[in-house]
């Protein structure tokens, strides 16, 4: 092995599905074999794997071991965005953390609730209308509570402008259900358009209620930053009540 090594790990997806999923829908020509849920329920043993590997790149010295957290986030972001169109693919190389897209790059956020609880947000760093292999930006939530123990939770997100979409497995894409969405935990995504350039940012109000007792709980926020011809999501943008 040398340090201009370039390794690739190529999963095809339609293979995935047939052994892990078996109950999945296959789309169409072009359309995503397997949504973001399907791909959370490999999560695990995929980040396995890239444990195992960051542990040997770094030993090899293709990558530092400050550099270790980051190439991580890299590589579940492509994950998530291209998992669903085909392929899974690890690489490393040398400098291969400067050809990372914030569009393919994991994000996840925390924000502390009034009520105590911990409210987490897998997301993406950016989502670019006419750039991003998903149909929006992926939103996952779940919700830690007080007592530091996963707490079930039912999360509605609305917006002032944009669109919200979930998976149908009958057809096997991303359909839109309008300006509000509700989730038990599965992936909702936001879509809009490039932004004008005077646009304001986008803010994704996020109402929380307990599953168990229908209480209502504090809610949150997140706050999209305009750049350019995209949206930005930063370290600070998830904003608990």
């Amino acid at each position: 092995m040398t340090k201009q090594l370039l390794c690739a790990a190529l999963v095809c997806t339609t293979l995935v599905c047939a052994a892990l999923l078996p109950g999945c829908a296959l789309a169409g020509e072009g359309d995503p074999l397997l949504s973001v849920d399907d791909l959370l329920t490999l999560e695990p043993a995929y980040e396995a794997f890239l444990s195992e590997l960051e542990a040997l790149i770094v030993e090899h010295g293709l990558l530092s071991e400050e550099e270790r957290g980051a190439w991580h986030d890299a590589q579940m972001g492509d994950f998530f965005q291209n998992g669903g169109y085909g392929s899974i693919l690890a690489t490393y190389m040398p400098g291969v953390l400067s050809l990372a897209r914030d569009e393919e790059t994991l994000l996840t956020l925390r924000a502390g609730l009034s009520g105590g609880q911990t409210l987490e947000l897998l997301t993406m760093r950016r989502y670019t209308p006419q750039d991003s292999s998903l149909s929006g930006l992926m939103l996952t939530l779940s919700l830690i509570g007080a007592d530091g123990l996963p707490q079930d939770a039912r999360f509605t997100f609305s917006a002032a402008g944009g669109v919200f979409l979930k998976w149908d497995a009958m057809t096997g894409a991303y359909v839109s259900v309008g300006a509000t969405a509700l989730s038990d935990g599965e992936t909702v995504v936001w879509s809009d358009q490039t932004p004008a350039a005077d646009a304001k940012n986008p803010v994704i109000v996020i109402g929380i209620t307990d599953a168990q007792t229908g209480e209502t709980l504090p809610g949150a926020a997140l706050t999209l930053t305009v750049d350019g011809t995209g949206y930005r999501v930063g370290e600070n943008a998830l904003s608990g009540e």
